[in-house]
């Protein structure tokens, strides 16, 4: 993978690198992704589908309704607020 390609998954990503950073970081990246077409070369046929691996089950608290904050609490510690709900900067667009 040239500097290039990744600067430009770099950039989809948000990421800023230097162009030493670039040249530090394209061996590594490269062999993350020979690493990645191996795991996809292994054979799974017939190996059963886990989503657990150790046996771990859901150990959440059930969910219980109860009251919740009213619309000035919820806004009492707001750092900005408008027309009654949080204010927040817009950073997509």
């Amino acid at each position: 993978m040239n500097k290039e390609d990744i600067r430009h998954i770099a950039n989809i990503a948000q990421i800023d690198f230097t162009d030493e950073e670039l040249d530090k970081f394209a061996p590594s990246f490269d062999e993350n992704i020979e690493l990645v077409n191996k795991i996809k070369e292994i054979d799974t046929d017939g190996v059963e589908m886990v989503f657990q691996v150790n046996g771990t089950e859901n150990n959440i608290r059930e969910d219980k309704t109860r009251e919740s904050l009213s619309q000035e609490e919820a806004l009492e510690n707001a750092a900005t607020k408008k027309y009654g709900y949080f204010k927040l900067i817009k950073f997509v667009e």
